[in-house]
């Protein structure tokens, strides 16, 4: 279990658990600049923050990093997902009430034995007024282990696009089935009741439809419904269409779009609706006529296409961000420009090019060190060529 994982590791680094997260799903070959900049958008609001670790889960074919704040998880402000490199990234936290959960443990346990504070007393040769203590202890602090391990759900309605304040399906199961685990002591009723307290829309209508038809479901069977129906069990040819119609929403950051045309094409591959080895002509298709882009990447990008190299998806990624930079460099320099009375300079007709020519260089070397004979040369003389004449 992903919360196992995080208190083991925190425990054998030192650190309290209670400060510590863990972020899945990081692309094995996500450099360290890119993961701290999509941690530091996403985890800014909760402090300071340093990355002890990582290491690769095989289980999920990607890598895992472990993150300490500055201070204890703040849990109306930490992020279910972080938007990065090869679709969302899970945040795994410590429930709020792990640290109390053991007494909530102990009473389901007796209680399951048909056993009582008293008679487990009893049976360590406790008098009578240590029963009499044991058996306050335990009234006393039942009500506040309830009100410590109950956590509310985040807000599900079974919308495509989540509205503001809701959460994708992955990310509330995630929570979710988290806290039924939690919750292995509260009644059935109360277990429903919590689910659907975090239900809206069609989602909140398929459970009540659930519980009408027959009221002893329980709250994993609720779960497992909502599963069938919002989960992943797209057709190969919906993956398909969804791939092959998806463009840059109004409002909409470039490379938001580039990540979340990711996700669905890592979908449709692992569906089999898309072959692996087109994904980069299909990711540069959908960028080029479904987005908004600006003269100059849309020129590299063409030329790019018109000798066959496609950009892998941390290349176009690379190339977006530059693109959003310079957008945001020369926005600055027109609002100093306005600020000062000065006449706005015209706009250059290209970006500044060390840095694409060295993204250009980096890409030849790598095609060079995974290819040999002609097809190599081949190779390196068309991603020189694309170079050169971009600096043209």
């Amino acid at each position: 279990m992903a919360v196992t994982m995080l208190q083991d590791w925190c425990r054998w680094m030192g650190v309290s658990a209670r400060r510590g997260l863990l972020i899945l799903g990081i692309p094995e070959d996500c450099d360290e600049a890119e993961l701290q900049e999509s941690l530091e958008a996403a985890l800014w609001p909760m402090g300071h923050f340093t990355v002890l670790g990582k290491v690769f889960r095989e289980e999920d074919n990607a890598t895992a990093a472990l993150v300490e704040l500055d201070r204890e998880v703040n849990y109306a402000l930490v992020p279910r997902e972080i938007p990065g490199t090869g679709g969302p990234w899970n945040v795994v936290f410590v429930p709020r009430c792990s640290g109390d959960e053991f007494l909530s443990r102990v009473f389901h346990f007796l209680e399951q034995q048909g056993q009582t504070v008293e008679s487990v007393a009893g049976a360590l040769g406790l008098g009578l007024r240590r029963v009499c203590w044991l058996r306050s202890v335990s009234q006393a602090v039942q009500p506040w282990v309830e009100t410590m391990r109950y956590q509310r759900l985040g807000v599900f309605s079974g919308r495509d696009q989540p509205a503001l304040g809701e959460e994708s399906f992955e990310a509330w199961l995630h929570h979710t089935a988290d806290m039924l685990h939690v919750w292995q002591g509260v009644s059935e009723r109360e277990k429903r009741r919590r689910l659907m307290e975090g239900l809206r829309g069609t989602a909140l209508q398929l459970v009540h439809g659930l519980l009408a038809e027959n009221p002893a479901r329980t709250a994993q069977d609720c779960l497992a419904a909502l599963i069938q129906v919002f989960g992943d069990n797209e057709s190969q040819a919906t993956l398909r269409v969804k791939c092959l119609t998806a463009q840059q929403h109004s409002g909409e950051r470039l490379s938001a779009f580039v990540l979340r045309l990711e996700v669905l094409l890592q979908k449709a591959i692992e569906k089999g609706a898309l072959a692996r080895a087109s994904a980069d002509h299909v990711r540069l298709r959908q960028v080029l006529t479904r987005a908004n882009l600006t003269e100059p990447l849309d020129e590299a990008l063409r030329k790019l296409r018109m000798v066959g190299r496609s950009p892998s998806f941390l290349e176009m990624l690379g190339l977006v961000r530059e693109s959003e930079a310079w957008e945001a460099s020369l926005a600055r320099s027109e609002r100093a420009q306005a600020e000062e009375g000065l006449a706005p300079r015209p706009m250059p007709r290209l970006m500044p090019e060390p840095t694409l020519r060295q993204r250009m260089i980096k890409w030849t070397r790598r095609s060079r060190s995974s290819r040999s004979g002609n097809g190599s040369g081949r190779r390196r003389t068309t991603v020189m060529t694309v170079m050169l004449s971009l600096q043209a």
